[in-house]
């Protein structure tokens, strides 16, 4: 048993032996590249060894920690998925769209961004680093759907609801000396489009101008038909009313 030890501990300081001569040819070496192998002292010489030893071991921990963090962020489910901020919303001044802007905050870089309202796909524009802008033309709820580099996802969802697509309205109407006048309104609307008032005559298909219009007082006038004639009126934002009207 004291042979099975003896020749343990010999086989150790074997190897430490080993482990001490591949050090000290190392740094006798670059001793030698710096010319200083002949005027270093002993005692420097293992001032030297120490301050190698210490600068090799640094330099790998480094390492080793390096690539624990990138093996972190880019390990999927391993990073809070992004999340949105600093979220406006600007109606455009006829109502008509609404510009949505947004920032998106998160450790890992944005691979894509998709948005969509009332299952329609929308373009997604990119102003600066993270700031994301969004043009929507129709009320509902815009959902964006964030994807990141390792593949993480996230959702947001917000509520559009400044957009006009209400068509103009008739408030009241009359025959009055060959005349059919009605009385129109787009209530909180962009306003009503009179130039692209029409009526269309039901068997001719013929088209028919208005006789008069007064767009101080949504009065819009057409001569009496003798038959069934459809009547187009639009706002500014393209949203249309069709009525029919039908001679007694």
């Amino acid at each position: 048993m004291r042979r099975f030890q003896k020749q343990t501990l010999d086989r150790e300081n074997s190897q430490s032996g080993i482990q001490n001569s591949h050090e000290e040819a190392l740094l006798n070496q670059l001793l030698s590249e710096l010319q200083l192998e002949n005027r270093i002292s002993p005692g420097k010489k293992q001032r030297y060894r120490r301050v190698l030893l210490r600068q090799y071991v640094v330099k790998h921990a480094a390492r080793l920690a390096c690539l624990v963090f990138a093996a972190a962020l880019l390990a999927p489910g391993t990073v809070v998925p992004a999340s949105v901020s600093e979220v406006s919303a600007a109606p455009a001044s006829d109502a008509s769209s609404v510009q949505v802007s947004f920032r998106v905050d998160g450790l890992i870089p944005v691979r894509e961004i998709t948005a969509q309202i009332n299952e329609h796909s929308l373009s997604v524009e990119s102003s600066s680093y993270q700031n994301y802008q969004i043009t929507v033309e129709e009320n509902g709820y815009l959902l964006l759907d964030i994807y990141s580099a390792t593949g993480l996802h996230s959702s947001h969802s917000m509520e559009i609801s400044g957009i006009d697509e209400e068509a103009p309205v008739v408030t009241s109407h009359q025959l009055e000396d060959g005349e059919l006048i009605l009385w129109i309104s787009d209530g909180d609307g962009v306003g009503i489009d009179y130039d692209s008032i029409t009526a269309q005559l039901e068997g001719s298909g013929a088209k028919t101008a208005p006789s008069r219009i007064d767009a101080s007082t949504g009065c819009v006038a057409f001569p009496t038909p003798q038959q069934a004639m459809l009547i187009t009126i639009a706002d500014k934002n393209g949203n249309y009313r069709v009525l029919s009207f039908t001679p007694m």
